[in-house]
């Protein structure tokens, strides 16, 4: 190996690095190849470009699952970048990435144009190709001369060869999924989630199912970039059948989540809608929106889950549904001033750390139970005596009694669903 490709093997992240979005398989066999400081570089530029590609390409986002199939392309991109121009080898169209192909094939289904698509590409690229001139900048002379030129040549021919590769790629997946009744199934659904007006006839005809009913929306998804789709489907497929479904519909959402909609004629129990939630199989995540009717409801149950997902994402839940954090919903829709509001609520009490945290939970459970200490100990499994202290030590970090308002209440459940970070971190 040429003695000036190797500044490759230096890479290393400067900070925090965000969670890696390929799949395990994918992380081990380049870790193997470039090594552990090259992979945190890559998963950290990783995770800005998708940032700026949403950013100024706003239709590659539009909810955690497009994100998380755009965020996986562009890591094995760079991924497959670094190992490019670490061995000096060409990029064949063959070559790129499986994971941009698969995203590519998203953006076809949710109908977003091809000059958008390739924009997304020369934007991610340009941020790739401003990060490795950085890198490069801080490498001695004479790697620094070397190769800043050969690695702005390698980077315009691998955007070339993927934005060619990924416009026939999307021709070719667009001239399918319009043939097919997947697509059929798509649009009316978008239409309905737009609020336009589905006729009843159009709905029966093309969905198969009636809107004239009580709908309760699911968005099933899974982390893994090697899941399969047959086993959301079969979780959507047991949901509808342990609550006595009438109808259900599932639309494929990317590569690895599902948007489901069960349907009765009568309301199912909140018990039965419950248990039917249980705990899904490993790898698996469900969000849940509440029971609406008609059309309207069939769209207002289907945000509902966003929002329960969004949640859900926040605090590592598996399985969270829409009537258990509307408030978590409400109070955190902006991010933002509910820092600020927990900030200025709580006091001491907001502080990030895990003694805090433990604090105000027990301060949450305890009244939310009436300020009973027995019923809060309870649903903890602690003393009741650890729950006096604990709300005690709590009260001394506010700086005053809890009172009888809701003020403290809704800012501990605010607290739960702010992202990582800290309740207070502005």
């Amino acid at each position: 190996m040429d003695e000036a490709r190797t500044w490759v093997l230096r890479l290393d992240a400067d900070g925090p690095v965000p969670e890696p979005v390929c799949g395990a398989a994918t992380l081990g066999a380049v870790t193997g190849l470039l090594g552990p400081g090259p992979v945190r570089w890559s998963v950290r530029v990783a995770a800005a470009m998708t940032a700026e590609v949403i950013e100024r390409v706003p239709e590659h986002g539009g909810g955690a699952v497009p994100e998380r199939t755009l965020g996986r392309a562009v890591e094995a991109t760079v991924f497959l970048t670094l190992f490019g121009l670490l061995t000096d080898r060409s990029v064949s169209p063959l070559e790129v990435a499986p994971e941009a192909v698969e995203a590519n094939a998203a953006l076809v289904h949710r109908n977003i144009s091809l000059d958008r698509v390739l924009r997304g590409v020369r934007i991610g690229h340009a941020r790739l190709h401003r990060e490795l001139m950085a890198a490069i900048e801080r490498e001695p002379e004479p790697v620094r001369s070397a190769e800043s030129h050969r690695v702005s040549e390698a980077l315009f021919e691998y955007a070339d060869v993927q934005a060619s590769r990924l416009a026939e790629e999307y021709i070719a997946e667009r001239d399918r999924w319009q043939a097919g009744t997947e697509a059929a199934r798509r649009a009316v659904v978008e239409d309905l989630l737009a609020a336009r007006r589905v006729t009843a006839d159009r709905a029966a005809r093309v969905l198969g199912c009636s809107l004239d009913r009580h709908h309760l929306a699911l968005i099933v998804w899974t982390d893994d970039a090697d899941g399969r789709a047959a086993d959301l489907a079969r979780y959507a497929g047991a949901f509808a059948r342990d609550t006595g479904a009438e109808q259900s519909l599932t639309v494929r959402d990317g590569p690895s989540a599902l948007w489901a909609w069960a349907g009765w004629a009568t309301r199912p129990s909140d018990d039965l809608l419950a248990r039917a939630l249980r705990e899904p199989p490993p790898g698996i995540r469900v969000a849940a929106g509440p029971v609406a009717s008609g059309q309207e409801g069939f769209r207002r149950s289907h945000l509902g889950a966003r929002a329960a997902e969004r949640i859900a994402l926040r605090i590592g839940d598996r399985v969270r549904a829409y009537p258990e954090v509307s408030v978590e919903v409400l109070a955190t829709a902006d991010v933002e001033e509910a820092r600020w509001y927990v900030a200025e609520v709580l006091g001491e009490l907001a502080d990030p750390g895990p003694r805090a945290a433990e604090l105000r939970e027990t301060l949450r459970v305890y009244l939310e139970q009436g300020r009973s200490p027995a019923l809060a100990a309870e649903l903890l499994s602690v003393s009741r005596n650890t729950v006096t202290y604990r709300v005690r030590r709590a009260e001394e970090l506010l700086g005053r009694p809890v009172g009888v308002g809701h003020e403290v209440w809704l800012a501990l459940r605010a607290a739960t669903a702010l992202p990582p970070g800290g309740p207070s971190t502005p």
